[in-house]
């Protein structure tokens, strides 16, 4: 691919003869981001957020409290909650006389003590008269109302505790070096050897991002980013494992399928995320998958595609999904996506992160003898925010 920035690549730049614009540094950033924008793969849904501050990076998620609490059993008269850990908890979160409706259920119940168990009090729609049920272990029992009276003191604040989610600078650097004489050289078909050298270091380097973004695994068993060499987390492990602590892996929106990929798979992982909170009126969702899994996606359901007589154009090919809740998703095929895994991204959820002061720039080493130097680098994180609400995973795929 070539780039679309053509003005750096055949200007002077740094290696000019001139005072104006012989530099000793010049910044690569729009270059690199003329190399995104023109990128089909996955590094080009990907946008640039804000500085980062420290080989660390560090971003708060907050959350809404819930619109439920867990029933573990309801028999006879009583409806034992699991939710929040404790009865105080709990308490704070379903107040007295507060309406339930199990998930599923034409039951409302009305909240008659408030404790771990609870007393019910319940009817069907439609029937005003008490009756009782029972339902499956945990069950949703979503919180219809908590009404409150005028003469109450105000509730107790429910605001959940934030989470601190982390991730770790990665540099990626390459050289070229150019001997005096192949820089003087007139050569067939290059009109300038340096110029040359960087377009392809600049492109090594996207490639190498790319999979680092996809792949990418934070060192050591419990990271850190004291380490010299260290490396930065990629979408996958932080699907997998949003904290960083090398602890038990994620699966709230992480479904093995163990089988091929199919459209009920897809709509699984939908409704997954969906039911965490995610595919909001603010996502803009994509499906990622490798060059095996897109072939599995053009071939889905192609029986009911019809041709027309005469028609010159064979094949099937499919770059938009549209799921059973109602969402388009582009299908974003990226040459680095492992071929077990489809990917559930929400592009306003995900950035890359420069360090401040050292994003893609090119810098000019030291001479030795008759041979110049220029060293181009720069130091990025991902930042994927509510990794384990608003993007989901499918693996396992055959």
């Amino acid at each position: 691919m070539a780039l679309a920035s053509g003005n750096f690549m055949v200007g002077t730049g740094g290696y000019g003869t001139t005072l104006a614009t012989k530099l000793d540094k010049i910044d690569c950033s729009q270059v690199l981001a003329a190399v995104l924008l023109a990128d089909k793969q996955l590094l080009g849904h990907i946008r640039m957020g804000a500085s980062g501050t420290t080989v660390e990076h560090n971003w708060l998620e907050d959350e809404l409290s819930p619109a439920y609490v867990i029933g573990q059993s309801a028999a006879s008269t009583t409806l034992t909650i699991n939710s929040f850990g404790t009865s105080t908890s709990l308490r704070r979160c379903v107040r007295d006389n507060a309406v339930l409706q199990p998930a599923g259920k034409q039951w409302l119940f009305q909240v008659s003590a408030t404790s771990s168990s609870i007393l019910l009090n319940g009817a069907t729609y439609g029937n005003t008269t008490a009756g009782y049920a029972t339902f499956d272990t945990a069950t949703k029992c979503y919180i219809i109302a908590n009404p409150y009276t005028d003469i109450a003191d105000a509730s107790d604040d429910i605001s959940q505790a934030r989470s601190k989610r982390k991730n770790f600078m990665q540099i990626f650097e390459r050289a070229v070096a150019i001997s005096q004489t192949r820089k003087n050289m007139d050569m067939e078909a290059v009109l300038d050897e340096l110029q040359l050298q960087i377009k392809y270091r600049t492109m090594e380097i996207k490639r190498e991002l790319d999979m680092s973004v996809v792949r990418g695994f934070a060192r050591g068993l419990t990271p850190s980013g004291s380490y010299e060499l260290r490396t930065m987390a990629g979408l996958i492990q932080l699907l997998r494992d949003p904290d960083l602590d090398g602890g038990t892996y994620e699966d709230t929106t992480v479904i093995n399928t163990a089988g091929a990929l199919t459209i009920t798979a897809l709509n699984s992982l939908c409704y997954k995320v969906f039911d965490q909170g995610g595919l909001d009126e603010t996502a803009d969702p994509i499906l990622v998958v490798g060059p095996k899994q897109q072939r599995v996606v053009a071939g889905m359901e192609s029986y009911l595609r019809r041709v027309e007589q005469g028609e010159r154009k064979v094949g099937y090919y499919r770059d938009i999904f549209l799921s059973d809740m109602g969402t388009e998703m582009p299908i974003v095929m990226d040459r680095w996506m492992p071929d077990d895994l489809c990917m559930l991204l929400d592009r306003s959820r995900v950035s890359l992160v420069p360090l401040q002061g050292d994003a893609w720039h090119i810098e000019k080493m030291a001479k030795t003898g008759r041979s110049e130097k220029w060293q181009i680098s720069g130091q990025y994180t991902l930042e994927l925010r509510n990794a384990s609400k608003c993007h989901g995973l499918l693996y396992g795929l055959t």
